[in-house]
């Protein structure tokens, strides 16, 4: 296997320094972190350099020291990467910052974008993983005693690292979620919908009153102020990072939605009666043929896939006059 198709790790690390990992880099990295103690005690000796640096990102000083480094451990395509010169350059790069290097102080910003018809999967600087649905946006602004961050567009799936001392606050809809470490699943759209899977997390918005979600707990808001808490399947409502969407007594309606989040592809519904409909299940959103054939047993009516993909959900009876 080629060193393109089985890359070091300890290389990735290092490119991330200077641009976001692709999917099937971090799937790397995510494996080597669960391979050994010595892989994890490698990896946050290296997040602290992260840290360290994401005080001051885009000052003159780091982006000089960054370069060295890259410099250093020949990171150039032309040249083989060296493994113990990486390493070198980062603790160099470490002891400069703590010996205390004249940095402005600002905030690290960091924009994710998931791809169009796949989820992303992330690690944070801080350590917190992300799973992002397709065409998902989200931007990152970490500092020494907060850790903000915005979800733009899509859903996602958060797994917080604790830490006492930086409140992680997440913006989605107009409300503010905010943990200290938990795990809960953002889902967008028509309306937002908060499910807790463990932790704590308190949601607030301007113009009414807070909500306290305890595990098992959804919060569900419109468009407007406010909104309700419920009971429900949360474990289900995640399961989309797995590949699955998961509906109890769920309306057409919300489930088009939901296939169209989690897959990246439209699924469209040809008559808004349609939307009324209800039903229950476990859909594979791997393939749009399976889920078709799901919704033709559970219902009646037609679903063609489209050649991008997606679904198109007709009437039965309106399907058979324009057969």
């Amino acid at each position: 296997m080629t060193p393109e198709e089985n890359p070091d790790p300890r290389l990735l690390m290092a490119a991330s320094l200077t641009r976001p990992l692709t999917v099937a880099e971090q799937a790397v990295l995510d494996a080597w972190s669960t391979s050994s103690a010595e892989a994890r005690e490698e990896i946050a000796r290296t997040r602290e350099v992260w840290l360290a640096m994401g005080l001051a990102a885009e000052a003159p000083v780091v982006r000089a020291m960054r370069h060295e480094a890259r410099r250093h451990a020949r990171l150039d395509r032309s040249a083989r990467p060296d493994r113990r010169a990486i390493v070198a350059s980062l603790g160099v790069l470490a002891a400069a910052l703590v010996v205390g290097v004249a940095i402005n102080a600002g905030p690290r910003v960091q924009r994710y974008d998931a791809p169009p018809h796949a989820s992303a999967r992330l690690t944070l600087a801080d350590g917190s993983h992300v799973v992002l649905s397709p065409g998902g946006r989200m931007t990152t602004r970490f500092r020494p005693h907060a850790r903000d961050v915005s979800l733009e567009a899509g859903d996602a799936f958060f797994e917080v690292a604790h830490d006492k001392t930086r409140p992680f606050a997440v913006e989605a809809s107009g409300r503010t979620l905010m943990v200290l470490g938990t795990r809960f699943n953002v889902a967008g759209g028509g309306r937002l919908m908060v499910s807790l899977v463990e932790g704590s997390l308190r949601v607030s918005q301007p113009g009414a009153t807070s909500v306290l979600l305890r595990p098992g707990q959804r919060y569900v808001g419109g468009a407007g102020v406010g909104g309700g808490v419920e009971a429900g399947d949360v474990t289900g409502d995640a399961a989309w990072t797995d590949g699955r969407v998961v509906l109890t007594d769920a309306s057409l309606g919300q489930a088009a939605e939901r296939l169209s989040r989690a897959s990246g592809r439209e699924v469209h519904l040809t008559d808004p009666s349609l939307a009324r409909l209800r039903l229950s299940g476990s859909l594979d959103i791997g393939r749009m043929d399976d889920v078709s054939a799901a919704l033709e047993a559970l219902l009646p009516v037609r679903a063609m896939v489209t050649k991008e993909g997606g679904l198109v959900v007709s009437p039965i009876e309106s399907s058979s006059r324009h057969g």
